[in-house]
């Protein structure tokens, strides 16, 4: 089976801080994780088949500007857009201009038609975003408090403001937004209560893989589900190449955690179900001829 070929696509932003020259360094690394952790939950809402890693290419005097690449590595089989990494780099953007755009109060109301989600703020002003950038901000509010995050950090240290650019445009939070933009406004859904049983050791059959490690993978368990495979290790391997046997129908020895939502009723939240593959125990067990036919052939549920 050959190894999986990767393309590349690459884009970079600025991110300026306004004010002084110099930088302290602790605002600046603090800054530049919260911001790095926005956009990897724009790839993840982007299209989580990408595989994304972040370079700092240089830092300029002025405002003090760093400019920043984003490398997303997709196969062709599972993306036909070359611009994935300036889909990113918008998706995180318009994870800024949603905070803005709230002014420091929750959503007055929030609408999703096919692609697209209308969030209309306090004072009825209507902004739009692409559905999974929004599905993904009022998910829970680990987004939110990112950019939350950030406003402190940069009020904090006395910046006149906290820019990024890109090819396109920019998006600048000015010192007069930073009470609004400091507040946060996501609950994340404190009447919610996490289950999880105890892991389990299963040879799993595969049904779809993930040859880049960032999204979930599909198996069969009784039905199929989407699992997250947080062993390092294995998805190290996986994207240097070196496990090339991974196709419908292999079986993957593994410790299973399953988990779910229960609301103050505790009854369980409708699709709160999540499975973690918490370690690879074995090698990949090959299948029957026969088994793997019929698991290429049958059709996703």
């Amino acid at each position: 089976m050959k190894p999986t070929e990767f393309l590349e696509s690459i884009e970079d932003f600025e991110v300026s801080f306004g004010g002084k020259k110099s930088i302290d360094a602790e605002l600046f690394t603090s800054t530049i994780d919260d911001t790095i952790a926005l956009i990897k939950a724009s790839a993840d809402a982007t299209d989580p088949s990408c595989f994304i890693k972040l370079e700092i290419k240089a830092n300029k005097e002025g405002s003090f500007k760093t400019v920043i690449d984003v490398i997303t590595k997709y196969s062709p089989d599972l993306l036909i857009a070359s611009s994935i990494a300036s889909n990113v780099i918008q998706g995180f953007l318009n994870f800024i201009l949603i905070k803005q755009h709230l002014k420091g109060k929750k959503a007055k109301k929030i609408e999703s038609k096919d692609d697209e989600m209308a969030i209309q703020n306090q004072l009825d002003e209507i902004f739009k975003v692409p559905n999974r950038i929004g599905q993904a901000y009022f998910k829970d509010n680990r987004i939110d408090n990112l950019v939350v995050n950030i406003t402190n950090n940069i009020s904090n240290g006395n910046r006149d403001y906290l820019c990024v650019e890109t090819k396109s445009g920019k998006v600048k939070i000015d010192k007069s937004e930073y009470d609004n933009m400091a507040v946060s406004v996501i609950d994340d859904n404190p009447t919610a209560k996490t289950i999880k049983n105890k892991p389990i050791d299963v040879d799993l059959p595969l049904k779809k893989p993930d040859l880049l490690g960032k999204s979930k993978w599909e198996f069969i368990y009784n039905k199929k589900i989407e699992a997250k495979i947080d062993d390092e290790d294995f998805l190290a391997r996986v994207r240097k190449g070196e496990i090339k046997n991974l196709y419908a129908g292999v079986r993957i020895p593994c410790k299973l955690q399953f988990e779910y939502d229960l609301d103050e009723n505790h009854d369980m939240i409708p699709n709160s179900d999540k499975y973690i593959i918490l370690a690879i125990t074995g090698d990949i067990i090959e299948p029957e001829e026969d088994t793997q036919i019929s698991l290429f052939d049958k059709k996703s549920s």
